[in-house]
């Protein structure tokens, strides 16, 4: 069973071993959490998100790509694409949790942060994400126990209280 804890601040700050983006499927990190994760975490993450779009195609929306972390203090950085080509919905924003968390699983990523994925730019709700978020981490089962914790980040105090209502 994975961990679950909550914090308020900016993700990209986050000192573990991975962080999951709020991407887009096109993998370019524009603003938002992605902007965020651009500005702290340097080129080279744009550079590698630009690779993997170059040898694979486009993410599809609902799965997730990873890269390093750049700069940050976190090693690793998942795509989680709950939009792009086609708005978030819940059930982009639930593959796109599964695939990040899969993808932690294969890279035996301990500690993962997660934004609400599709909640800023994606302008779906974000106490209705937060649930999915929750339900896909609570429900997630990994032979490795890999992610053994995930800290859910609220940019804002009431996304965090919010989120913090919702782990009850």
């Amino acid at each position: 069973m994975i961990l679950i804890r909550v914090e308020q601040g900016d993700i990209s700050l986050f000192a573990g071993d991975g962080i999951v983006n709020a991407a887009n499927n096109h993998l370019i990190l524009g603003s938002g959490v992605a902007g965020a994760i651009r500005e702290r975490g340097g080129p080279l993450i744009q550079q590698e998100c630009d690779a993997w779009v170059r040898q694979y195609g486009l993410l599809a929306v609902g799965q997730a790509a990873v890269t390093g972390g750049g700069d940050l203090a976190a090693r690793w950085v998942i795509h989680a694409a709950a939009m792009g080509d086609q708005p978030a919905d819940a059930d982009t924003i639930r593959r796109a949790t599964a695939s990040a968390l899969r993808l932690a699983s294969l890279k035996e990523i301990g500690s993962l942060a997660f934004p609400v994925l599709g909640a800023g730019v994606g302008g779906f709700p974000f106490e209705h994400s937060a649930r999915i978020l929750i339900e896909e981490i609570r429900g997630f089962r990994s032979e490795n126990r890999r992610p053994d914790s995930a800290v859910l980040y609220g940019y804002t105090q009431d996304d965090a209280d919010t989120l913090r209502r919702l782990l009850v």
